[in-house]
């Protein structure tokens, strides 16, 4: 005789028809976010090629390039823009590179679909700030300026006359107006979010263990020789930005510490996965019993037989978070390769460098007041004529290239690079790290209760080991300022500008930057999640890195 179960009594042709149900759901709530009008982007393209100089403003690193003056060959740079047009791999085999030994990043990713949240190429930001705005020549400012502190320990930043200098001459330019607020030894490298100023400059979750299942994750890392920099000659330059060389992974090591320098932090997000800072996060969290949100049934009490795993639970929360980092590359990438292709830092240096040669204009002893450098830098211009970092720097690679025997022995203003490399071959706006981050963080947000975060550590004893930290600080402010610190570790290795990353402005926010794009795909990931579970879940709530109210 048989007898009834619950999997006969189960009716598949009903859940079927749910679960298609929830997919067009879901469908339409991502299709009805999908905006089709033409991405804005801040015409630097088209400018600098009407009056002669293509690719002037624009990414073409790995590319043909003239031996003279390092700018583009035109035909590379088109035949660049054909394949991004046509969107496919054949044409893309079709570009013509430079020396070859460099390859393009991955540029089919920003064709990609994804299931989960919004589609990449209906998504939008704000575009990056002009190349001859006074904005894009501050941001270079900063840049110098952390290259050449790279080697301060962050815990002697208050005592560092370089560090001073690098306040006065920033806060001088005009820093907060351009970026939201002053430079101190306490605020100067960090982000503009809640808890990116509070305490030690490293987030919690750079620093603490991770209990990865029954392995302990010390976060001690390699760290790079001291005083080391590179591409700080032009010929050097010329053959990395050409791709007649590859220098990656000839970084000299030298043993192991807690992050204590941007020197240190750059190498680690020189060599760290997309989901790697986000699931170190929510196991951390995890393994802290970190309070979850009350939007769980499991967690404010409406389930009272049964906890969370699978749904809800630790194997749900880190792979949402590991899956928004991946997520996250495929809305950068749309925007880097067939929006902004905006120039790195590496290449807007060169650009000065040329000057101060006489190789473009015409007053090598006064560049800044040339006729052609103020038509090409703009806004830019007073910028330069007022700081006082390129003195610094010339010194600096004086003294990097007499030592590693380099040429331009007499020094130059190209901006010295973390790494042998230089920056990646794909474009910079927005940085990739800062995407995925913040998308990764955003579902710790909302995942996690905001509260005191507990035992805060600081590295001590050169970066040897971890001490106990006395300042008040909060689990979102430590996600907030893991959000900064994954995104601006990028620029003090030379890899980006501040705006790729970040919002800007002290008055008005500027929504430059990939982490609020980021955090946007991360809301319309979680909107898609939640349609998925048998549980009652109610609304995610917690704040943005702009400090508003997200609800999902």
């Amino acid at each position: 005789m048989h007898t009834s179960n619950s999997k006969d009594r189960r009716d598949l042709r009903e859940r079927r028809r749910a679960a298609n149900e929830i997919r067009r759901e879901v469908g339409k709530s991502a299709s009805d976010e999908f905006i089709v009008t033409v991405p804005p982007d801040n015409g630097d393209e088209k400018r600098y090629e009407d009056i002669g100089f293509t690719g002037f403003a624009s990414f073409t690193k790995a590319l043909k390039h003239n031996a003279t003056n390092g700018f583009v060959e035109p035909y590379s740079f088109k035949s660049l823009l054909k394949a991004i047009d046509e969107g496919t791999q054949a044409e893309f085999n079709n570009v013509k590179l430079g020396g070859g030994e460099r390859l393009l990043a991955n540029p089919l990713n920003a064709e990609s679909f994804q299931l989960i949240g919004n589609d990449s190429n209906g998504a939008r930001m704000a575009a990056a700030p002009r190349f001859d705005s006074r904005n894009t020549a501050v941001d270079m400012v900063e840049r110098y300026w952390m290259a050449l502190c790279r080697d301060i320990r962050f815990d002697q930043y208050e005592n560092s006359e370089l560090i001073k200098a690098a306040c006065a001459d920033l806060n001088n330019l005009g820093f907060e107006q351009e970026f939201g607020f002053a430079c101190t030894p306490q605020t100067i490298f960090r982000g503009p979010y809640a808890g990116c100023a509070d305490g030690p400059h490293v987030s919690q979750f750079l620093l603490q263990d991770v209990q990865f299942g029954n392995q302990t994750i010390r976060q001690r890392q390699r760290y790079p020789k001291a005083g080391l920099d590179y591409m700080t000659d032009l010929d050097t330059w010329n053959q990395v930005n050409n791709g007649d060389s590859n220098p990656s992974g000839s970084d000299i090591l030298e043993g192991e510490r807690y992050i204590s320098t941007l020197r240190d932090a750059g190498q680690w997000v020189h060599l760290d996965f997309p989901h790697q800072s986000g699931l170190w996060s929510t196991i951390m969290l995890l393994s802290q019993n970190a309070a979850i949100t009350d939007a769980s049934p499991y967690a404010n009490g409406d389930i009272k037989t049964s906890y969370a795993f699978g749904s809800l639970g630790g194997p749900d929360i880190t792979i949402q978070s590991g899956l928004a980092g991946v997520y996250g590359l495929k809305h950068a990438w749309f925007q880097k390769w067939c929006v902004h292709r905006r120039l790195r830092p590496e290449v807007y240096a060169q650009r000065l460098e040329l000057f101060r040669r006489g190789i473009l204009g015409s007053s090598p002893n006064t560049p800044f007041s040339d006729e052609k450098f103020v038509s090409l830098f703009g806004a830019g211009a007073d910028v330069w004529r007022t700081t006082t970092v390129l003195d610094y720097v010339l010194e600096h690679n004086k003294q990097q290239n007499i030592a590693q025997k380099r040429g331009d022995q007499a020094g130059t203003w190209l901006l010295p690079m973390g790494f042998p490399e230089g920056s990646p071959t794909h474009p910079a706006y927005p940085g990739g790290h800062s995407v995925f981050i913040a998308a990764a963080a955003t579902v710790a947000k909302a995942f996690f209760k905001d509260g005191p975060f507990p035992c805060p550590k600081v590295p001590v004893d050169g970066g040897e080991h971890l001490g106990d930290c006395y300042d008040s600080l909060t689990i979102h402010g430590e996600l907030n300022k893991l959000i900064a610190n994954v995104t601006l570790f990028r620029d003090g290795a030379g890899m980006h500008w501040r705006t790729d990353g970040t919002t800007f402005g002290s008055k008005t926010i500027v929504e430059t930057g990939g982490n609020l794009l980021g955090e946007k795909l991360a809301v319309s990931m979680l909107r898609d999640s939640k349609a998925t579970y048998a549980e009652e879940v109610g609304q995610f709530q917690f704040q943005g890195i702009g400090g508003n109210t997200i609800q999902v």
